[in-house]
């Protein structure tokens, strides 16, 4: 389906530039080691009420923070990426913590109000690698004008979808969810971004 070309060519560019994997695997791996943790403290008794949602919010502040770098790794090469990414990494962290905040409230309070924060966060932290000098409200604008202005509802609803069915398979759903979202979302901003662009400049 041409339309959906964004999800499937990612297996090319994994192909040509294997280091675009590296953020999402190391968002896995940070993501089983915090949960191991969790693991370990309830095994050991100990009753901290807030410990897993302060691990859930900063895991997900990495992996927003790490889906910033795999975008930048798809668009530019790999020195200008690291040196972008080095530049920007402080506002993105800052930024990725709170949007963080808002999606694990969401997803805790099940599958509806999980999608619709996700629905307005979702490509922010590749809008805001890509636009280094923006405020936070113009992320958040610039992510909404990306999925309704451009005309990118569908594409939006279908990873939504992904990435929900991903997260609610038992055990091992929320890895996979994880991995799709540092590497395939990326992605899908970036190709979907510039076939927009090619469509207005014929």
């Amino acid at each position: 389906m041409k339309m959906l070309d964004g999800f499937g060519n990612i297996f090319g560019m994994v192909k040509r530039s294997p280091e675009v994997i590296t953020p999402a695997i190391f968002a896995v791996i940070v993501a089983l080691l915090f949960n191991i943790i969790l693991l370990l403290a309830k095994a050991s008794n100990v009753q901290i009420q807030w410990l897993p949602f302060a691990f859930d919010v900063f895991k997900w502040t990495l992996i927003f923070t790490l889906s910033g770098w795999t975008t930048l790794l798809i668009k530019y090469e790999s020195n200008k990426s690291e040196k972008i990414f080095s530049k920007i990494f402080l506002d993105l962290f800052v930024f990725s913590t709170f949007i963080s905040f808002f999606t694990i409230v969401g997803l805790n309070l099940y599958i509806i109000p999980g999608m619709a924060i996700m629905f307005f966060v979702l490509y922010t932290p590749a809008y805001m690698v890509l636009n280094e000098k923006v405020r936070a409200l113009n992320v958040l604008k610039g992510n909404l004008n990306f999925i309704l202005e451009d005309a990118h509802v569908i594409h939006t609803l279908v990873a939504l979808l992904i990435f929900m069915v991903l997260i609610l398979i038992p055990y091992v759903g929320e890895y996979f969810a994880i991995f799709f979202y540092v590497l395939w979302i990326p992605n899908i901003y970036i190709f979907e971004k510039e076939k927009h662009e090619e469509e207005i400049n014929i």
